[in-house]
């Protein structure tokens, strides 16, 4: 009797697992039916801004390396 109450258990366990699941797909579509989804130019302008904070990353990243390369080849050359 006691396998048939712990099969029964996680049966519910299971059911209470699919209800949250599917309450939380529901509230995933709510919120995204709030959102101010941006428009093209916003969308252009801040993929510029992005492409742009990228690339001057990218340059002081690669001059401290060099700078790095150069100090390293003279301290162990």
């Amino acid at each position: 009797m006691a396998k048939s109450r712990s099969a029964g258990k996680g049966a519910t366990q299971q059911k209470g697992r699919l209800a949250g699941a599917a309450e939380f797909v529901r509230n995933v579509r709510g919120e995204l039916r709030r959102v101010t989804w941006p428009n093209r130019d916003q969308l252009q302008q801040s993929t510029l801004v992005v492409l742009i904070i990228l690339l001057v990353l990218t340059a002081f990243v690669s001059l401290w390396d060099l700078i790095f390369y150069y100090l390293a080849t003279l301290v162990f050359a």
